[in-house]
């Protein structure tokens, strides 16, 4: 009898405008990865579309460095293994493919090498490796997270926030933005007083996501200064997505995660409308309507 994992995993959008390195919330978009022990000593990765083609299928896949960092970790060795994948996340669009990626490899390792890591371990070894919880919290978990890696203790604490009732429109370029080009646009330091003011707008999206005011909310997210006007010019299309969503009554429009995907939350009773201008307009790059995962890696152990 063959024994199968089969692991899905959403992606995630994190920063929301002003939460960089800190909020994340899940997509329904999907890694989808079939797991079974073969003989020999070689892993096999074998990949069901395209875009996935680009990536290795040696020792050199970041899903076995991964693993093997795990089970080195645990003491265990894990046999070989064949991995079918396939995956609805764009790589380095900002929509959390390595953070998917690393939370598969870590879910992998679990179980087979039989190590019985609670999803809080999980959550921590994660975050350990990433340096950030904002993708692979949600990942892990689904919803909508707030957390903080405190990098001297190791320790990463989150806190879930209701997931907002909005919609969500994902617009894609055609183009990669890696995340370490993105990071080399930031500053290395930041002012008191912009600390200050950026902290309070982060602050008051938080408590107006919290309090479901999503005018408000948006509002905040629209004023970051930690990332995005850093960014902004590695986006061409940015400032004329976020002028149509906005004449279109989107609460707010900003990058997901490092981008150069932008993202926009909508009232439910205009997002078609939105969605379906950005797509005359922006011909060039995929606009979507997409919806909020709220339960994070669904696992399953398939007998054939």
């Amino acid at each position: 009898m063959e024994v199968i994992l089969k692991l899905k995993i959403p992606a995630s959008t994190a920063n929301l405008g002003v939460g960089f390195d800190s909020i994340g919330m899940a997509l329904n978009k999907y890694l989808y990865m079939d797991i079974k022990e073969i003989q020999g000593d070689q892993w096999e990765f074998n990949y069901f579309n395209e875009e996935l083609e680009t990536l290795p299928k040696d020792n050199s896949n970041y899903i076995y460095k991964v693993a093997q960092l795990v089970a080195k970790k645990y003491q265990v060795e894990l046999p070989a293994l064949n991995i079918d994948m396939r995956s609805d996340i764009p790589l380095a669009r900002g929509l959390g493919s390595s953070a998917s990626a690393l939370v598969g490899a870590l879910y992998i390792a679990n179980h087979f090498g039989n190590i019985q890591l609670s999803q809080y371990e999980l959550l921590q070894l994660a975050t350990e490796i990433e340096g950030h919880p904002d993708n692979v919290a949600p990942t892990i978990y689904g919803g909508l997270i707030s957390g903080y890696y405190n990098s001297e203790s190791k320790v990463t604490d989150v806190a879930r926030i209701d997931v907002p009732k909005v919609d969500v429109i994902l617009t894609i370029p055609p183009y990669e933005l890696k995340t370490e080009e993105s990071r080399k646009a930031l500053p290395d330091t930041f002012s008191h007083a912009n600390a200050v003011k950026n902290s309070a707008i982060s602050n008051t999206m938080i408590c107006a996501l919290i309090q479901h005011k999503y005018d408000l909310a948006g509002k905040m997210m629209e004023q970051d200064g930690f990332h995005e006007p850093y960014r902004q010019h590695l986006i061409p299309e940015f400032e004329k997505i976020r002028n149509i969503s906005k004449a279109h009554h989107a609460y707010a429009t900003v990058i997901s995660g490092a981008g150069p995907t932008v993202l926009t939350l909508s009232p439910r009773e205009h997002s078609g409308e939105i969605v379906r201008t950005l797509k005359n307009e922006m011909s060039h790059c995929i606009s979507e309507l997409v919806t909020i995962n709220e339960v994070g890696v669904i696992e399953e152990v398939v007998y054939q």
